[in-house]
């Protein structure tokens, strides 16, 4: 009967672990989730490092040094693009196929927001009479975001300029038309060698279609027309396409339209923490963030915090009965003369209480001890790891997060386990207390 209560305490002990395991990864999980959606949102708008090194001049004129180092960032770059007054602030590349940047950012990393990119079979220096770039709709207003306001008119009225600026000239954007459509549409989606042959064809097609459309000037016909294509939630395979002409400008009209250009991070965007100090990298560890939550549920337990720390007001008390009992036997001792096992027994409370003390004393250590631990383990992985960056399973400060990790348990361990004997007659309280201590 001893071994089967045995048993079914040890498996049900198994089966609380292993729901217990499984909330826990439940819980991670959901956090997770909902991290990857705040970083992909917030991460989707050009940063300020990255806006740094957009040209301030035109080409001609030492704009062509910013492209360089923007090619040592990405060779693939071939422009940069703004319209004026919307979260549309990027720069522009081009990859070997339409599906290289889908989900990659401009540093070649794994993104889900992707890039903003010139199709495959455009010219990369823009002189085809029609270029199709493409972007995600980020539902934050990032990246392509912000086209589908220019599905209403006051927005398209009022946001109607932007500027493509290029290695080998700088292009006013002037808004024409915006148009819903789907991913198959032959007609808009068409940048292959016979475009061109099909370019009045498609101008025809969008004064006729167009959910917004501003009519063509006659000097404008000639020009470049760029279209701006994004996803839509509404249908399976929708588009909203803003298309917008691009007008080459000389020196002087460059340079002036360059004033208008956005040299800071839109601020409705959250800024980021100012962490990391100790490491430039960029991505933050999930082990280094387990083990500073593990450095927590060291010190506080959340489902025993209290049955923890209720050890130290009851072995102080317990103590104080058992001495307060010694003092009345040893004043007894003085009197009578007592047996044997009188003795014997009056010594092992002693033994206890001397046992106890020291219990106390480990359990106040351990404390500190842990908090110090926490401490460390906290300011550690905030000056190491940047949340607003990318998420890794581990980094270099890995192997120190898990000694830090593995010193707070061994402590706890170590400080807060009572191994020692006591009293023999024990009220249940005592008998509770016994069980969790040992």
């Amino acid at each position: 009967m001893k071994l089967l209560n045995k048993t079914a305490s040890a498996a049900h002990t198994v089966l609380m672990l292993l729901a217990a395991g499984a909330g826990v990864l439940m819980l991670a999980f959901g956090v997770y989730v909902l991290y990857d959606i705040r970083y992909t949102g917030q991460n989707a708008y050009i940063s300020q490092d990255l806006l740094q090194y957009r040209p301030k001049q035109p080409a001609d004129e030492g704009g062509a040094e910013t492209f360089a180092e923007l090619h040592e960032i990405n060779p693939d770059v071939i422009g940069w693009l703004e319209m004026f007054d919307t979260h549309i602030n990027y720069p522009v590349v081009q990859g070997c196929n339409d599906l290289e940047y889908l989900n990659k950012d401009i540093y070649g990393d794994p993104s889900v927001s992707g890039s903003i990119y010139l199709s495959a079979d455009n010219s990369g220096d823009l002189s085809d009479p029609y270029n199709l770039i493409y972007g995600h709709h980020m539902e934050s207003g990032a990246m392509f975001g912000d086209i589908k306001n220019f599905l209403d008119a006051d927005y398209f009225s009022s946001h109607n300029e932007g500027l493509l600026q290029t290695e080998n000239g700088t292009y006013l954007l002037k808004v024409v038309a915006c148009v819903c459509t789907d991913a198959y549409d032959s007609l808009i989606y068409n940048t292959s060698n016979d475009a061109v042959s099909a370019s009045q064809t498609l101008r025809d097609y969008l004064a006729e279609n167009a959910v917004q459309y501003s009519e063509f000037t006659a000097d404008l016909h000639d020009e470049t027309m760029v279209g701006l294509s994004t996803c839509t939630d509404a249908v399976t395979n929708g588009r909203i396409v803003l298309f917008v002409i691009a007008v080459p400008l000389n020196s002087e009209e460059a340079e002036h339209y360059m004033t208008l250009i956005t040299d800071e991070v839109p601020a409705d965007i959250i800024r980021r923490s100012p962490l990391g100090y100790f490491t430039d990298s960029d991505h933050w560890a999930l082990l280094n963030l387990l083990c500073a939550a593990e450095s927590l549920l060291i010190l506080l337990p959340f489902t025993a915090v209290i049955r923890k720390y209720r050890q130290i007001p009851y072995s102080r008390k317990l103590l104080k009965k058992i001495c307060d009992d010694t003092e009345d036997n040893d004043k007894d001792n003085d009197t009578n003369d007592k047996e044997e096992g009188e003795c014997e027994e009056h010594e092992d409370e002693k033994t206890i209480c001397k046992h106890l003390r020291r219990f106390i004393r480990k359990m106040y250590i351990g404390t500190i001890l842990e908090s110090i631990l926490l401490t460390v383990s906290a300011v550690l992985f905030l000056m190491t790891e940047d949340l607003s960056k990318k998420m890794t399973l581990y980094d270099k400060w890995t192997g120190l997060m898990i000694l830090i990790a593995a010193a707070g348990l061994f402590a706890d361990y170590l400080t807060f386990r009572y191994r020692e004997k006591l009293p023999e007659e024990e009220t249940p309280q005592q008998r509770s207390y016994t069980e969790y201590i040992s």
